[in-house]
């Protein structure tokens, strides 16, 4: 089977978000009660009429706490996978309480976060870090330890350093690993940053759809889970650009 070219990829993306819609917009028809769930008209329409509560008082607050833990979570991610593959021993220490730490879903330990920080930034930036840092680390790692073994050895037969090995060889072989793991990172740190709001926060889209639950506005409920979608695609093309641009020699080491 011959693989897809890019514009063909994008029509096929296109035409299945288009048919999502179609099927969102039957299925709400279908039911008949906007109040359960409601047309992507209506959550357009919200958007619109809400402009001004979304994307200007509440959308800040949201986007603060995404780039503050998302960025914090990448960098705590790097320190962990370096440090491990740097050092077995650290390795053999470190990985088994990492595993540990996702074995525990983010919202039964965000009560007690809560009960430490309040409903604070840090709290929720916190709740971005232990939803990320994770993924990060496990995949860089991985890359770094994926460098081909003859490889290895032919640079160190020229006698290159430890170093010069790193940034010629096993820090590029890694950096696809890394920007998988961040094409993952970035929507969590969206859906993050809004499940922190949702615990409790005095403004952010996260508080603003649980104020909306409340007075069973269906419509304002997913107005700004669309927007945050949005963004986090939007992140997602702009990453996906700059992998384009990095990763040039992808397939060569």
């Amino acid at each position: 089977m011959e693989a897809l070219t890019t514009a063909q990829k994008k029509r096929w993306r296109i035409g299945f978000g288009i048919f999502l819609l179609v099927l969102w917009q039957l299925l709400a028809m279908a039911i008949g009660r906007s109040f359960i769930l409601p047309t992507p008209v209506a959550v357009v329409q919200n958007i619109w009429e809400n402009r001004y509560a979304i994307f200007v008082e509440n959308l800040p607050a949201t986007m603060e706490v995404v780039l503050i833990g998302g960025g914090l979570s990448i960098l705590l991610g790097i320190g962990f996978a370096l440090l491990m593959d740097a050092s077995p021993n650290a390795a053999a220490a470190i990985y088994p309480v990492l595993t540990v730490t996702q074995t525990i879903p983010v919202m039964c330990i965000a009560p007690a976060l809560v009960l430490w920080l309040g409903y604070s930034v840090q709290m929720r930036v916190l709740v971005v870090i232990l939803s990320n840092f994770f993924t990060v680390t496990v995949d860089l790692f991985d890359g770094l330890q994926s460098t081909r073994e003859d490889r290895t050895e032919l640079l160190m037969t020229y006698g290159a350093s430890r170093w010069q090995m790193f940034k010629i060889l096993r820090f590029p072989s890694s950096l696809p690993y890394f920007f998988s793991a961040m094409r993952v990172a970035v929507p969590w740190s969206v859906v993050g940053a809004a499940v922190s709001e949702w615990l409790g926060a005095p403004k952010g889209l996260g508080t603003y759809s649980r104020n909306c639950m409340v007075n069973l506005d269906a419509a304002g409920l997913l107005a700004p889970l669309v927007v945050l979608t949005f963004i986090a695609l939007g992140m997602n093309a702009i990453l996906r650009v700059i992998e384009n641009h990095v990763l040039t020699w992808r397939g060569e080491i």
